[in-house]
């Protein structure tokens, strides 16, 4: 019997290596004679780097940057040779992440995407020609101006003073000035690897749909969707490009629409990049069963990201496929999915402080749990 673990970080807990590891465990306690093969996975977001460093030849750098309130912090980035290319990747969640702020500090208000520009400005001091951004887990809603301000570009306010860093300052947004632009970045290629579709404003856009789990009440919701929508129309004015309504722009509280806007960005899947270094097709093509993990699996797993992503593969080759997940949104509808079988950690009688606190010895109970359901219905 072939497994393969593609596991994908369990966010609070557990990365991707620590879960495969994990499963890896209680999958040979079950039976030594099982063929365990460990693939992590990301699309974009924590842990993509750590993904990334097991197929790749890398450098690895550290720059000291500012975190998502503006405090100094030690950011790790790569130096790849990618197609040929000195390419870096850059993990936003590393200067602007979720993870670097204690609960009581989220607040897409107030938050900001500079140091992600920060580190923007260490690949070009390095001379990569091209740079990969993935920029899953952001704590963030400022649709990328805190970039633009590290990377030279002026946001003026009526008054013509530089307005502050936030999703709240945009509202005094009144113009734009890019003359300033770090001239290094003139001839570099910036990707922007990430998981969602969503645009930049509206209903459907960044604040409504990803700011509530940054912090943000309904009221605050109303007020960063204005903002950006202003800074949009403002964009529009600058640069003579609409990408308000662009697939993607809305991704990590607006950092690709930024990225798009002023520095002709390419847009793409993080997860796919990461599948064809791994080569992760061909893997599970010649599995009996794929294993994959996720935080919280629901309708957001369902639009895209990595586990799903990694379950429409395994259905491509009749290959069944188990989810475990530390908490299942009810009424899922997983028709079509290719999620053969979907494991909870919580179980309805475990808290999620524990199965966070405890996500280690829950996630081996429930790995024992799912691979002997698989080996009894085969």
């Amino acid at each position: 019997m072939k497994i393969l673990l593609a596991t994908n970080y369990l966010k609070g807990s557990l990365s991707a290596i620590e879960a495969a590891n994990i499963i890896e465990k209680a999958a040979l306690s079950l039976d030594k004679e099982m063929k365990i093969e460990k693939i992590p996975i990301a699309d974009g977001g924590d842990g993509t780097l750590d993904a990334i460093k097991l197929y790749t030849d890398f450098e690895e750098k550290i720059s000291q940057v500012s975190d998502p309130l503006g405090r100094k912090v030690s950011a790790k980035w790569l130096v790849i040779n990618h197609n040929g290319d000195k390419t870096a990747v850059i993990e936003a969640a590393q200067a602007c992440g979720l993870s670097l702020l204690k609960p009581e500090e989220y607040n897409p208000l107030k938050t900001t995407t500079f140091g992600v520009g920060e580190l923007i400005n260490q690949a070009a001091k390095n001379d990569c020609k091209k740079i990969i951004i993935t920029i899953g887990g952001s704590s963030t809603n400022d649709g990328g101006a805190g970039i633009l301000q590290a990377l030279g570009i002026k946001l003026f306010d009526k008054n013509n003073n530089s307005i502050s860093q936030g999703g709240e300052e945009l509202k005094n947004l009144e113009s734009i000035d890019i003359s300033s632009l770090n001239p290094k970045l003139k001839d570099v290629k910036i990707l922007v690897a990430c998981d969602v579709k969503n645009p930049l404003c509206g209903k459907n856009g960044a604040s409504y749909v990803y700011a509530p789990q940054k912090g943000a009440n309904p009221e605050q919701v109303e007020i960063l969707d204005e903002n950006l929508s202003k800074f949009a129309d403002i964009t529009l004015k600058t640069i003579d490009h609409d990408y308000k309504n662009f697939p993607g722009t809305g991704a990590a509280g607006g950092i690709s629409f930024a990225l798009k806007s002023f520095l002709n960005a390419e847009l793409i899947d993080g997860f796919s990049f990461i599948a064809d270094i791994s080569r992760l097709e061909e893997k599970i093509k010649n599995s009996n069963l794929v294993i994959t993990t996720e935080g919280r699996l629901d309708s957001q797993t369902l639009a895209g990201k990595a586990p799903f992503q990694v379950a429409q593969l395994a259905k491509k080759y009749n290959i069944p496929t188990i989810i475990i997940a530390g908490s299942v949104e009810q009424g899922l509808n997983l028709e079509n999915s290719g999620i053969t079988k979907v494991f909870s950690i919580t179980n309805g009688s475990i808290s999620m402080e524990d199965s966070i606190k405890n996500a280690y010895h829950h996630l081996e109970i429930t790995a024992k749990l799912a691979i002997n359901t698989f080996r009894l219905n085969c």
